[in-house]
């Protein structure tokens, strides 16, 4: 029977869910998602590897080492990888190992580490489900549904409870005061902004 890499891998402990970040991937905020989850593990290649971050050292090769260390997923900028052969056929032979990337590049380092954390549970959840292939994450992107007029908002629920939009905006404006007046009585400027709200 042919042995495969999958033969020669140690399974993946349950405990902790680990990333393994590229070299071109910045590693900035790593303790701070290990305080907000600490059953989350992130380590970045060049601390894993120095020399291997600093060589050329093919795609498919990371894999194997994210694999061989236990890694649920390695995240990588380079959504190119999907594209060649050789890493494909390694990740489709390595059942416990993800790879995830960008359908677009995203450049601001800030952004990308908001969407890796936003997506950070659907993507465990993938990995924990099956391993063996690329996530590719969307680019975030702010449609007509991405904002909300507040003073529509007071008109739809006006029309929902079939009163004026006038007694919706005084029905707010008492429970604002009530609370301005017995929780910042001692704060003039909060009490000057509440008396002009109608």
């Amino acid at each position: 029977m042919k042995r495969g890499f999958e033969d020669e891998m140690p399974s993946r402990p349950p405990s902790k869910f680990r990333l393994l970040l590229d070299q071109g991937f910045p590693k900035t905020p790593l303790s701070m998602i290990e305080a907000l989850d600490q059953s989350v593990d992130v380590t970045h290649l060049y601390d894993l590897d120095r020399d291997l971050s600093m060589s050329s050292t093919p795609d498919w090769y990371l894999y194997l080492v994210a694999s061989q260390h236990n890694f649920a997923a390695f995240v990588t900028r380079d959504k190119s990888q999907s594209n060649q052969a050789e890493e494909m056929l390694v990740l489709s032979r390595l059942p416990t190992l993800s790879v995830v990337t960008w359908n677009e590049g995203i450049e601001d380092p800030i952004r990308e580490w908001g969407q890796l954390l936003a997506y950070l549970p659907a993507v465990r959840k993938q990995c924990d489900l099956k391993g063996g292939r690329m996530i590719v994450l969307p680019k975030p992107r702010m449609s007509k549904n991405s904002f909300i007029d507040p003073v529509d908002m007071l008109g739809k629920k006006a029309s929902k409870q079939k009163v004026s939009l006038a007694q919706i905006r005084h029905e707010a404006h008492r429970g604002i005061e009530y609370w301005a007046r017995h929780e910042r009585s001692d704060d003039s400027a909060t009490q000057a902004f509440v008396d002009d709200l109608l």
